[in-house]
């Protein structure tokens, strides 16, 4: 190959020449690892996935597949270039299941990513509001670990991500919303003997039974870094798990203390399954934020950006434990 294009040369053919069928050639290139491996998933000849590749090679000037043996590495540019394709895949996908919904006599769908911490009120509070104002729009949502939520967001698979990011974590590619902090408090199974008690102790709980986050977590550091302030040991009698419902679900069956998000408990607690109780949490939480491409977005993106604000501003005030 001869020496590097210029990016004005780069995006001439890339905006007027490259086509969809390039980029599918790429995209197999890269998930098959061989010519061979790509023809089968395109179901073509291999001398077609080789004649494409070369194409984009000559029309480029550069190498997009580094060999390695019988296989292929990914160059810079052709790691960008996957990147397109595979955001230009997903519109596509998008794009279909859209013009489905439309023929179902629905109006186009809207796909969210949360974590535990949205999925208590604010999350709630603006489905409902949007299911009002849109009722034939269908709402997905998606929960995974937030790395997850991102790539699909940049992938294209996701319109929005609500999570909550450590300010030292924040995404520089993203566009985000602060929806504002809540706190987290403690909570004891109304199972539980001491709940009926008047005053109890941290001392006192730490011998009890708790529901405890995953090892390796940001969760369960900050609760761990917590105890350590307060001159514990950790407790040892653990159930750990990261799902806020199987954790109401194991309060609401055993005699257990947890510490939950605020609106969590809240909600728990009117339902009887937990007593909140006035130990103060004083654990460093960053605020809930709302995630979404830079780009400009769609009607219905934006109306629910506005509607998750709205649902945050009219979140309960938070709870004096001190009173509780």
């Amino acid at each position: 190959m001869h020496n590097s294009p210029s990016p004005e040369q780069v995006e001439n053919f890339v905006t007027r020449r490259m086509s969809l069928r390039h980029l599918r050639v790429l995209l197999a290139l890269d998930t098959g690892g061989s010519v061979s491996a790509a023809a089968e998933l395109l179901h073509v000849t291999q001398p077609a996935v080789s004649k494409a590749l070369a194409e984009l090679e000559q029309e480029l000037g550069i190498t997009l597949f580094a060999r390695r043996g019988r296989g292929f590495r990914a160059t810079p540019l052709c790691e960008r270039l996957l990147a397109l394709g595979r955001k230009l895949e997903s519109d596509l996908r998008r794009g279909a299941e859209d013009a489905a919904s439309i023929a179902r006599g629905a109006s186009g769908a809207l796909l969210i990513g949360a974590t535990n911490a949205a999925l208590a009120q604010v999350l709630p509070d603006a489905m409902a509001a949007m299911k009002r104002d849109f009722p034939q729009v269908t709402l997905s949502v998606r929960t995974h670990a937030v790395s997850d939520l991102f790539a699909e967001l940049r992938a294209g698979r996701l319109d929005l991500v609500v999570a909550r990011t450590p300010d030292h974590d924040m995404v520089p590619d993203l566009a985000h919303t602060s929806l504002g902090s809540t706190r987290e408090v403690l909570v004891i199974s109304q199972l539980h003997p001491l709940a009926r008690e008047r005053q109890v102790t941290w001392a006192q709980l730490n011998e009890q039974g708790w529901v405890w986050h995953l090892p390796g977590t940001r969760s369960r550091a900050l609760r761990d870094t917590l105890w350590q302030r307060m001159g514990l040991p950790l407790p040892n009698q653990l159930i750990e798990t990261g799902d806020t419902m199987l954790a109401l679900s194991m309060l609401r069956r055993l005699p257990l203390l947890a510490i939950l998000p605020e609106p969590v408990a809240r909600m728990a607690a009117q339902r009887e399954l937990v007593k909140i109780l006035p130990l103060a949490v004083e654990i460093p939480l960053s605020d809930l934020m709302m995630w979404h491409l830079p780009e400009p977005q769609s009607e219905l993106v934006t109306r629910f950006k506005a509607l998750m604000c709205e649902a945050a501003l009219n979140t309960a005030p938070p709870l004096n434990t001190a009173q509780v």
